[in-house]
């Protein structure tokens, strides 16, 4: 078809050999006359590079000026109109520089007034786009939830190892930017994924995915990580960003689990609040339902029970005359915990710096003036140091640190022994520091010198300071939560040599350097009960130290505890139950601690304690107990060689078996001279009891 005009025409040239003159053909040929382009540009869509960049797409090539005016183009949802507009090189996308960055979520953009090639402008057009913004992780962002370290043998879920992140950001976050790693394994990098808020996603070896997430509810992401990477008794877990900087941290142990059933494996650990994130164990349990765990999904231990327990200072030891090192009860803030003026150390010292540790349960303190011997100081932290809850450290939490010093014989002396423990309860050690003396725990060793030899190194970089109790145990978790009343601190978990039911011995002794000085040792016997127990009655009661001063194996320094103080027969970390007061004041050759008893076990006057003090060494002594009637019931020393001074003690009991009766009794103190002579005493005593 033709339909030209004047000096227009139309044709076709074929250039062509021989061979080839059948193999070109033509159809559908159609010429016609020029039509004026009077169609505007048509707008097809907007695509968002990143936060601050958009490419819009016309169906034509457009006029460079007209496209180029950022006027033309707006956003909406605050957005606004582009800052600057830049043709590409197809003539038909622009791309656009925005003023105000775009966030995550749904957008309309519409131009106004752009124009093709031909001049003809376009009207308002609106396409839609959707934004997701693509950010980096801060800390807490991104928690480790989860943690299934022993899952042999299950209770319904794959026996294979896993962890559990949650996203509690309003981030959208790539994972491919993060790594995992254990105490002592390297960072491995995570598999790519975008990161949703308030989502889950579970991390295990790539061999192990498929299987797990047959069982999961939410993705389940094969890693590098190995088959064992979590260890069952415990481990440091850290997830860090591509830089090493921290996002989450957990050094959990097995004792986190909250039901001891499910510590042999089955079960996991499960974050119980993610809301409080620096808090550690108390923010820990075991999965509370079946299979044992939750992989991918919300935690059945879930709570949103706000923190309002404070951090309390709980550690403090120079680690050299310069540094000191401090421990909290839990993690804290970390903007807080390095304000230079929170820390007061007294007598004066001049901190220069505070530093949080990555555990952010230790802060260090570098010292400008070093630590001088033979000074106890005084460390007090001020309430801009919270936990990540906002909670203060309390004003009174004070603790003492200074140089510490070689000590001497019975500086120390063991002062309690739980040697046969009622069934499920756990043996322990206490030890009194009667000195004015500070050590360091970590250069003392215990040991048991009864029936063979084993010694034990004390394990803990930890001050003994003057006048303080500390407890040496394999349970410290069944002492702290089994006695009322006690100071947790102060129970220490230690190997301890082994402590017979009914007789032993417990030695304590310190070496460095070459040196070595033996402090106590203890030849403990079931027969230093209080003599009205009989042997069924003394298991789960601890064996008390009556004067820290007196000898340590002799039978009468010793005896049963009273459950007064803190509800068990024990006072671990304790002034003993039965300990004597000061020495009364000397009048004659006896004197009583009490003119009764009341021999009932409840921590007040059970025994009765008779001192002596005589005049030069030598004395034979007789001392026997009378009833109102004149009739000996118990003898306390019968012509036995004694000391210038010393004591015995009266449980209340009568020879035989029994105890004493309500009333009132006579001691009878008979004393043998080696010259002859002889004294004798008479002291009145009542026993007293519940009626």
């Amino acid at each position: 078809t033709y339909a030209g005009g004047p000096n227009r025409h139309f044709g076709i040239q074929c250039i062509y050999t021989a061979s080839n003159i059948t193999r070109f053909y033509f159809d559908d040929l159609s010429i016609v006359p020029d039509v004026p382009d009077t169609t505007p540009p048509v707008l097809l869509s907007a695509d968002a590079n990143d936060a601050n960049t958009v490419t819009v797409l016309f169906d034509e090539i457009l006029d460079s000026l007209s496209a180029i005016d950022p006027a033309h183009y707006s956003i909406n949802n605050g957005i606004g109109q582009a800052q600057t507009a830049n043709l590409q090189a197809d003539r038909k996308s622009v791309r656009l520089d925005l003023t105000n960055a775009l966030s995550t979520g749904s957008y309309s953009l519409q131009d106004v007034g752009v124009k093709d090639l031909a001049g003809n402008e376009s009207n308002a057009q609106n396409v839609f786009f959707q934004f997701q913004k693509i950010e980096a992780a801060a800390e807490f962002d991104i928690l480790i939830n989860e943690i299934m370290a022993d899952p042999t043998p299950g209770v319904g879920l794959p026996e294979v190892e896993w962890l559990e992140l949650y996203n509690r950001s309003d981030k959208i976050i790539e994972l491919s930017g993060l790594r995992i790693q254990d105490a002592t394994g390297t960072p491995v990098v995570l598999p790519a994924h975008l990161f949703l808020p308030g989502t889950y996603v579970v991390l295990a070896a790539s061999v192990n995915a498929a299987t797990l997430q047959t069982a999961a509810s939410g993705p389940v992401l094969g890693t590098a990580i190995g088959t064992t990477i979590l260890n069952n008794d415990g481990d440091l877990l850290t997830l860090t960003d591509a830089a090493g900087n921290t996002i989450d941290r957990v050094s959990y142990t097995v004792d986190w689990h909250t039901d001891a059933d499910k510590n042999d494996g089955g079960w996991s650990l499960e974050r119980i609040n993610p809301e409080l994130p620096c808090l550690g164990r108390p923010n820990w349990q075991s999965c509370p339902v079946p299979p044992g765990g939750t992989p991918g999904a919300q935690n059945a231990s879930f709570q949103t029970t706000t923190d309002q327990e404070p951090p309390r200072l709980v550690y403090a030891f120079p680690e050299t005359p310069t540094s000191v090192l401090l421990g909290f009860s839990e993690e804290l803030n970390k903007v807080g915990a390095e304000i230079l003026a929170e820390y007061h150390i007294s007598p004066s010292i001049n901190i220069s710096n505070a530093e949080i540790l990555p555990a952010r349960a230790f802060v260090r303190l570098s010292l400008a003036t070093a630590l001088q011997p033979s000074v106890l100081y005084a460390v007090t932290v001020g309430s801009a140091v919270t936990d990540c809850s906002g909670n203060p450290v309390p004003s009174t939490d004070t603790l003492f640190i200074g140089l510490t010093e070689k000590p001497e014989p019975q500086d120390i002396v063991v002062n309690e022994v739980m040697f046969n423990p009622a069934t499920g309860n756990g043996r322990y050690v206490e030890f009194y520091n009667r000195s004015s003396r500070i050590f360091n725990w970590s250069e003392f060793f215990i040991a048991s010198f009864f029936d063979g030899t084993e010694v034990l190194a004390v394990t803990h970089d930890r001050l003994f300071l003057p006048g303080q109790y500390a407890v040496l145990t394999e349970f410290p978790n069944n002492i702290r939560s089994t006695f009322s009343n006690i100071k947790p601190a102060d129970v220490l978990e230690n190997d301890l040599p082994s402590i017979a039911d009914d007789a032993g011995n417990i030695t304590l002794y310190w070496s460095k350097d070459g040196a070595t000085v033996v402090l106590d040792s203890l030849d403990y016997s079931e027969d230093w009960h209080n003599a009205l127990f009989s042997s069924g009655d003394r298991d789960g009661v601890a064996l008390e130290r009556l004067d820290p001063g007196g000898p340590t194996n002799a039978a009468s320094n010793w005896t049963s505890a009273s459950a007064a103080v803190t509800g068990l027969p024990g006072t671990p970390t304790l002034p003993n139950s039965q300990r004597l007061s000061a020495s009364p004041s000397a009048s004659g050759l006896i004197t009583l601690s009490a003119n009764r008893l009341s021999p009932d076990a409840d921590g007040y006057e059970d025994f009765l304690d008779i001192r002596y003090d005589l005049p030069r060494a030598g004395f034979f002594a007789a001392m026997t107990v009378f009833d109102s009637e004149g009739i000996p019931v118990k003898r306390l020393a019968r012509q036995e060689l004694i000391g210038t001074e010393g004591n015995l003690r009266w449980d209340g009991d009568l020879d035989g078996s029994g105890s004493a009766r309500p009333g009132i009794y006579v001691l009878f103190f008979e004393l043998f001279a080696p010259d002859g002579a002889t004294e004798r005493l008479k002291k009145t005593v009542a026993v007293v009891g519940k009626f």
